[in-house]
């Protein structure tokens, strides 16, 4: 996802260009396992200062859900945008004034080549969701025996709380109190 930007920058402000792309083989971070290809598009314009890039990118990432914990398969179309500032300058071979705030932007290096690969992974890793899931409905794990309950119902006994535990006597008492009002009917 290296682009060279050379005739870009040498371009009139407001120039634009678009490219598609395909990579094979981009680990993303050692986290974060990326199958097959990354595609996307990309379009650079030139501002007064630097280079702006937005576009988007398709992968699949292989996740684990955090129910049941199981690994599977997650498409993501995953949108960005971000300023390129060189190191230098295009007509004179100078080194280019410092960004003004350099914790967010990036850098176009020395042969005037434009990265998109750490631009993407940033947006990447922010786009996965907090609650990672396999499906919807997914049921997780059985709390006390660690059963898939995504494959059936385990063996494991219903949970009382026993906090709640007064309540089912009292349920008990009323259950025996209706029937033996519905005898009482019965019997009139």
């Amino acid at each position: 996802m290296i682009f060279n930007v050379a005739q870009l920058l040498k371009a009139t402000v407001g120039t634009s260009i678009e490219e598609n792309f395909e990579e094979e083989g981009v680990q993303l971070d050692h986290d974060l396992k990326v199958l097959g290809p990354i595609t996307g598009h990309v379009r650079m314009r030139r501002t007064n200062q630097c280079i702006l890039a937005d576009g988007w990118v398709e992968l699949t990432v292989e996740l684990s859900c955090t129910r049941c914990l199981r690994d599977f398969e997650h498409f993501m179309h995953v949108p960005f945008e971000e300023r390129y500032y060189p190191t230098v300058d295009i007509l004179t071979g100078l080194a280019a004034p410092e960004a003004d705030d350099e914790d967010d932007v990036f850098y176009i290096d020395d042969h005037h080549h434009l990265d998109l690969t750490e631009a993407i992974r940033q947006n990447v890793l922010l786009a996965i969701p907090m609650v990672t899931l396999c499906k919807e409905e997914c049921a997780g794990l059985c709390s006390r025996c660690g059963h898939d309950l995504n494959l059936g119902p385990c063996d494991c006994p219903p949970e009382v709380d026993e906090r709640f535990s007064v309540l089912s006597s009292l349920l008990g008492n009323e259950l025996s109190e209706a029937q033996n009002t519905q005898a009482n009917h019965k019997q009139l």
